[in-house]
């Protein structure tokens, strides 16, 4: 028999720290996670055996390679590929692709600007022809707003309107917030500012389930695989489902999904895009910097209202973290907005700009 205070003491004494609690839980969920993936990946094995995981000949579309300007431009650490179209006498526009993307995305906007502008779409690194470092450090969003700045001055422009779409935008957020001075305007597609993203991820519930990938990209390894099985099933998933694809599919053609599995289908091309989001929960100190920021330059936010991975008061709180923001609702549009509905898109760029 132990005396009630006695037995109180001790177990408030031997009472663990609440960081050592909390990194137990995160650890037991992270445990918990990879199991569940696990299954997943035999089961699917079990079923469809070793047609799961073999690869398919795809070919990009001649097209791409005829109709647009290809070039290179060699940064600090890496070398990123371009296309590029109109004068470059002109103001530069830059076109920054999200996630799973490249340059090709923002097909309906390169030809229709350049009557106007000097226009450059990049692949990100990690992303199509550029190059794929590895490591997650190398994908922080200070390392991609690294690059849009120097992409900028080696191009030979002081300041470029810059406009970003998905992790894209979030590269594109982070450039104005470090370097304000280059950017002269700022267009972000369906892309939260980081503090409204942080605001938004733990109060608002929808986002939370809407956000599973991000838990599911910290797992390792397995994320990289099962995004290409059954012939890079993800990408027809992303574009072409009833509930993440494009709400106007004829904007999306065969064609197109070939440039796109042409592009992913390569070895190892998967882990440079998945490190994008591990790099994101590694740096919680850089998100945390920036979410407490402004911004500086004219701000125009473009928010597809049928976004099935993001809640549409993203656009809101984060027209609240600009100086000078205003929002643009599209309507009828997915989260890729700039594929979906691009007569809209480009009409409410031109008058931003003009």
């Amino acid at each position: 028999f132990v005396p009630l205070r006695v037995r109180l003491r001790v177990s408030f004494s031997t009472m663990l720290p609440v960081s050592t609690i909390v990194a137990g839980v995160k650890h037991l969920f992270s445990v918990v996670t990879i199991l569940f993936w696990v299954i997943y990946v035999i089961v699917r094995f079990c079923r469809q055996g070793w047609a799961l995981v073999k690869k398919k000949e795809h070919t990009m579309p001649e097209r791409l390679e005829k109709e647009f300007n290809h070039k290179f431009v060699q940064l600090t650490d890496v070398r990123l590929h371009y296309v590029e179209e109109g004068d470059k006498s002109k103001p530069l526009l830059l076109f920054v692709h999200g996630f799973p993307e490249f340059w090709y995305s923002w097909r309906y906007q390169i030809k229709h600007f350049a009557k106007t502008h000097h226009v450059v779409a990049i692949d990100q690194r990690g992303y199509g022809e550029s190059d794929k470092p590895r490591g997650v450090d190398n994908y922080s969003t200070k390392k991609l707003a690294q690059d849009i700045k120097e992409v900028i001055e080696r191009l030979g422009h002081e300041k470029a309107i810059l406009i970003g779409h998905d992790f894209g935008g979030a590269a594109s957020w982070v450039t104005a917030l470090t370097y304000p001075d280059v950017v002269e305007k700022l267009i972000v597609l369906n892309c939260p500012h980081p503090g409204a993203f942080a605001r938004t991820m733990w109060k608002v519930k929808k986002q939370i389930l809407k956000s599973w990938h991000f838990l599911f990209f910290q797992v390792p390894w397995i994320p990289e695989i099962t995004l290409g099985f059954d012939d890079h099933e993800s990408l027809d998933y992303a574009y072409r489902s009833k509930f993440a694809g494009l709400k106007n599919q004829v904007n999306f053609t065969d064609e197109d999904m070939e440039a796109w599995k042409a592009t992913y289908s390569k070895r190892s091309v998967m882990n440079a895009p998945v490190n994008y989001y591990r790099a994101l929960a590694k740096n919680t100190a850089d998100i945390k910097e920036m979410s407490k920021k402004i911004v500086k330059p004219p701000v125009l936010i473009i928010w597809g209202e049928e976004d099935p991975f993001l809640v549409v008061e993203c656009a809101s709180l984060s027209q609240e973290r600009c100086k000078d923001g205003q929002v643009e609702y599209i309507a009828g549009s997915s989260h890729w907005v700039q594929q979906d509905q691009p007569e809209k898109v480009n009409e409410a760029i031109e008058k931003f700009i003009s």
